[in-house]
């Protein structure tokens, strides 16, 4: 059996939901983080569930399925670096999941962020993330870095982590 990895691909405009329809059909396991949104249209609260990473969709394949991949309706191509695909680790994803599903409230941070300790977080809602404790003002944030592409953050209070 091949090896599969994790792997971004970028989505024509808020086509996400519909990528993510498509590849299930295809019987390619993908992951799009999703959070829940309010806003306010014509005084009424709405609520809208809204990529946490706007045009991307990770897909778990092997590097040999990755053309099937692109050839699906909405997907644009493939987060890369020079040597090829950037392939992101089960713990990578599975810290970005955890952030996503347990964390009150999250962000995306894109461009150049401070690099701090790597840590997992030992106790709490987020047990298991492991990322990057960054400090910001009034408190520290762990960060789970996806290379190239973007870093999400959430509070987390320093009783609550382990150094790497």
């Amino acid at each position: 059996m091949e090896k599969t990895n994790w792997y971004a691909v970028f989505t024509a405009s808020r086509a996400e939901k519909r990528v993510k329809e498509r590849l299930e059909q295809a019987g390619i396991e993908n992951y799009l983080p999703v959070r829940e949104v309010e806003f306010v249209r014509d005084g009424l609260v709405k609520r809208l569930e809204v990529p946490v990473i706007t045009g991307c969709i990770f897909v778990r394949v092997s590097e040999i399925n990755l053309p099937s991949v692109l050839s699906i309706g909405g997907v644009i191509a493939l987060l890369k670096e020079k040597q090829g695909p950037v392939v992101i680790s089960d713990e990578q994803l599975d810290s970005l999941r955890i952030l996503n599903e347990r964390a009150e409230m999250i962000e995306v941070v894109n461009g150049k962020i401070p690099v701090g300790s790597g840590v997992r977080v030992i106790q709490g809602e987020l047990t298991g993330v492991q990322g990057e404790l960054v400090e910001v003002a009034g408190g520290h944030r762990i960060m789970v870095h996806v290379p190239c592409l973007i870093g999400v953050c959430a509070n987390v209070s320093l009783d609550c982590v382990k150094a790497l």
